[in-house]
């Protein structure tokens, strides 16, 4: 049996918004399953931090892969609900502590973990974006690998480039071939 890989995360690790849900994640799926890879994707629409933590454990750690890939954002913690700066900094906060959370836990379980990294949403307002370029950064100085999304989507407002969007938080198939192709070798 080849190596093992699950991805959990939310509705862009689902592909929502890709013809036939043929996002990011099935795009490599489909990569590595030439190199030999068992590839399952447990994400689920509308999902956080907060809900990946709870499942962890039963959806992932329990299966012991070889490797897991996390794809959540900001707009699931509340972000564009936001009113000001200081409620973004809490859903910042919350995120990025409880993200930190989910790789420890892999990594203590000996799994390897890589992360999608951040992405735009129509709806923010330029606080908001400000808070997305800054997690952008932090999550690049984690110990886990993360996946740059954001400069090759970010039209320089925090949102989608007008031709790479299904809906105000989705890409659609040009927005998920441009995430997968930020995603480098895998072995």
């Amino acid at each position: 049996m080849g190596k093992r890989l699950i991805f959990i995360g939310s509705s862009v690790c689902v592909g929502s918004g890709a013809s036939g849900n043929r996002g990011w994640s099935t795009l490599l799926a489909e990569r590595l399953e030439k190199q030999g890879w068992v590839s399952r994707n447990c994400a689920i629409g509308g999902q956080t931090t907060t809900d990946i933590l709870l499942r962890l454990d039963r959806d992932v750690i329990q299966y012991h892969p070889d490797m897991c890939i996390v794809g959540l954002g900001l707009a699931n913690e509340g972000l564009p609900a936001t009113d000001d700066i200081f409620s973004a900094r809490i859903v910042q906060g919350v995120f990025e502590h409880n993200l930190k959370k989910i790789v420890e836990a892999l990594q203590k379980a000996d799994i390897r973990v890589m992360l999608g990294g951040v992405y735009p949403h129509n709806r923010y307002k330029d606080f908001q974006y400000e808070i997305l370029k800054e997690t952008d950064s932090n999550m690049a100085l984690w110990s886990a690998p993360v996946f740059r999304w954001l400069p090759a989507l970010d039209d320089g407002k925090g949102h989608f480039k007008e031709e790479m969007y299904f809906d105000a938080g989705h890409p659609n198939d040009i927005g998920y071939l441009t995430m997968y192709d930020q995603i480098p070798e895998i072995r």
